[in-house]
């Protein structure tokens, strides 16, 4: 029992909670739209799962969600638009929890595994459609062009995704836990690389082993956080003196 007052609660749901204004109750129109939405979401993700994204059509998803066919293309321009809307919308809700949890975690590697780890949840428990997925999602990033909304939801989570690391990195070179000298975006952009090159390749086997893909991430990410050159000049420094035998 939290001790609210329900009389209060109830005043409090209907009011804008960033303003303390009343919020409009939705009109029939808007309602509709909304529905229409949630039902061809549900149908696109039941043809999906069950015949694969290759071998589903658009008129079927409509058949499935009871709207007219050019209804569809109201809400997605595509198949390729539904997926992106569908994916948009997982992991748009897996980035917060995934911070949360990195941030329970001591050292940054374990902060880096953790944060990523949700997200190999959710492509394991589709490989096929994660495959697809993730294709479509690269062929955007290599040639871009695609200026959609869902489009823009997808560059604006990458963006997001980034932040949160260059967050994670700042924090630990705040408590003198790492080199303070690089820029904690430019980082965070190195740990982002790392991960997205390992999801697509270990897209690839049969079926994806969550436990797999974390211990080459964990293996990889501690080579970028611990560098590899002993010599400075490896990475373009001042050449460390040798010793003569």
């Amino acid at each position: 029992m939290t001790g609210r007052d329900p009389r209060q609660a109830a005043k409090a749901d209907r009011s804008n909670p960033a303003e303390g204004l009343p919020v409009k109750p939705l009109g029939l129109r808007e309602r509709g739209k909304r529905e229409k939405l949630r039902r061809i979401k549900q149908a696109a993700r039941e043809v999906f799962r069950r015949k694969g994204y290759e071998a589903a059509t658009t008129r079927e998803i409509a058949d499935r969600a009871q709207v007219a066919y050019g209804t569809l293309f109201i809400y997605a321009r595509d198949k390729r638009d539904l997926l992106m809307m569908l994916v948009n919308d997982d992991l748009d809700a897996l980035t917060e929890p995934a911070f949360e949890a990195a941030l329970r975690n001591g050292p940054l590697i374990k902060q880096l595994v953790a944060f990523f780890h949700p997200r190999f949840e959710y492509w394991a428990q589709r490989p096929e459609f994660s495959r697809y997925a993730v294709w479509e999602m690269f062929e955007f990033v290599t040639h871009g062009g695609d200026t959609g909304a869902q489009a823009e939801r997808f560059r604006g989570r990458r963006s997001q995704l980034v932040s949160k690391l260059a967050e994670l990195v700042l924090r630990k070179q705040a408590s003198r836990r790492i080199e303070q000298s690089e820029d904690p975006q430019m980082i965070a952009w190195l740990f982002m690389a790392i991960y997205l090159s390992e999801n697509r390749k270990w897209l690839e086997a049969q079926k994806p082993d969550v436990r797999v893909v974390k211990d080459r991430l964990r293996r990889l990410l501690k080579l970028a956080i611990k560098g590899i050159a002993l010599d400075p000049a490896e990475w373009g420094g001042a050449a460390r003196s040798r010793k003569r035998p």
